[in-house]
């Protein structure tokens, strides 16, 4: 179990279900099916940040309903339904973190330019950057 501080705990889970058309889908033994993780993945925070029933998911606990309650709670939509707008949020989410690299870098490159430019040493440098909050 992995906590990032005392009030957080990291809960790994594997999800399986029994879809209604097994040739449909690639199944065990029993017919059962994996969840697309990275529809849950995507959709748990939202559902979390959200609140106020959206998904079934509710923020307050009560003494009968605990975290896990709640979790299990959430309705998370029918992966077929949403399969095709899952490919494309991942696929655009790739390509704006691969934009974000490329920004990042030509930053890199621009303060470098005028470094050079303005002639600074190492140590102004690193003034300039910790004024700048980098």
């Amino acid at each position: 179990m992995d906590r990032e501080s005392p009030n957080t705990v990291l809960v790994e889970a594997t999800a399986r279900y029994k879809p209604d058309d097994e040739d449909a889908h690639e199944t065990d033994q029993w017919g059962y099916t994996e969840t697309e993780a990275d529809l849950i993945e995507h959709f748990v925070p939202v559902a979390v940040d959200e609140a106020g029933g959206f998904a079934n998911f509710r923020e307050t606990a009560t003494k009968t309903n605990s975290l896990i309650d709640r979790l299990k709670a959430i309705e998370v939509p029918d992966v077929d339904d949403v399969a095709d707008d899952l490919e494309n949020y991942l696929e655009t989410k790739e390509r704006a973190e691969e934009l974000d690299a490329k920004i990042a870098k030509t930053d890199d490159l621009i303060d470098e330019i005028v470094y050079e430019l303005y002639g600074l040493i190492d140590e102004e440098i690193e003034v300039v950057e910790e004024a700048v909050g980098k």
